[in-house]
């Protein structure tokens, strides 16, 4: 790491009162390691990506994304397929990918930490929309992309109750939603990765990177994992009342146990369309907790995609 630059968001996590003082405590510990390193603030939604591949051209060969899960998916879609290397600052709300990888929040000391690690070209996942009245939109991912009730929770959780909660916003949202969701099932084509493809309806899938979501959800999808050139799918053939609570309350208590109607498939590819006669539900899908489009989308793996500073 010669030369790197700091994309923050100001707006991300509890203590954006402390943000710009968190920056700088970052900046100087990289400059005392030798590295000559700058801070910029992200220019809005979608813009960091497009303010890494301006780093990028500029010289830039690290590109820290300062803040949670989300502005390391805004930074991430400038960095796929370029010759410099993804960092991460958790400033968010949850930090999964710094979980995953054992970045400390505390700034100075994340600094510190990632100076140990390596750059490490790993695959990134896809998610596409495929209407065809309209052009195909694509996001990587990193940490997981769901459709489902997961994604509907994503979008009806405020930004201002994520700021004032937190993770306490996700947990109440999810019990409110479940309690009066109805569940709208949609067709799923999923290939596995030795190309064998299967159809099935289910009302939640979610394709999975990590193996450590931080907190107690260390064990949320068993043998998920970044060096991967796959996706771990977690399928919910049917209903979700009560399959999806039950894989919640296991993983949360390390449970080895079967849920009926709960699958983990290793998958290349997945489609996910309405069924016909129900295509005007309003079925949603999300990666790395931002919320994108309606059905249909597809799901796949992207090899050597993207740098990634790791352990």
């Amino acid at each position: 790491m010669r030369r790197a630059l700091l994309i923050y968001n100001l707006f991300s996590g509890f203590r954006r009162h402390r943000r710009h003082q968190e920056i700088d405590a970052a900046v100087q510990e990289l400059r005392r390691a030798g590295v000559d390193a700058e801070s910029v603030a992200s220019q809005g939604p979608a813009q960091a990506g497009a303010q890494a591949q301006e780093a990028i051209a500029a010289g830039y060969d690290t590109v820290f994304a300062c803040g949670g899960d989300g502005t390391v998916h805004e930074v991430l879609q400038g960095m796929v397929g370029q010759d410099a290397t993804l960092a991460l600052l958790p400033l968010g709300t949850a930090n999964a990918l710094a979980a995953d990888l054992n970045i400390p929040r505390d700034p100075a000391l994340a600094i510190r930490q990632q100076l140990k690690y390596r750059p490490r070209t790993i695959a990134a996942g896809l998610i596409e929309h495929c209407r065809d009245s309209s052009p195909k939109l694509k996001r990587f991912f990193t940490v997981m992309a769901g459709v489902g009730p997961d994604a509907l929770l994503v979008y009806t959780l405020s930004a201002e109750a994520k700021a004032r909660w937190g993770v306490a916003a996700y947990v109440g949202n999810a019990f409110w939603e479940y309690l009066r969701y109805r569940h709208a099932p949609f067709s799923v084509s999923l290939t596995d990765c030795a190309g064998r493809t299967e159809v099935l309806e289910s009302a939640q899938i979610m394709a999975v990177r990590i193996h450590n979501f931080g907190g107690p959800l260390k064990r949320f999808a068993r043998d998920a994992d970044l060096s991967r050139n796959d996706l771990r799918v977690i399928v919910f053939r049917g209903g979700v009342r009560f399959s999806y609570p039950a894989y919640l309350l296991s993983a949360l208590f390390g449970l080895q146990v079967r849920i009926p109607g709960v699958e983990l498939i290793d998958a290349n590819e997945i489609m996910c369309r309405a069924l016909p006669g129900r295509e005007d539900r309003s079925i949603y899908c999300e990666a790395d907790g931002e919320c994108l489009w309606q059905l249909p989308i597809r799901l796949s793996i992207v090899p050597n995609a993207f740098k990634l500073l790791m352990p």
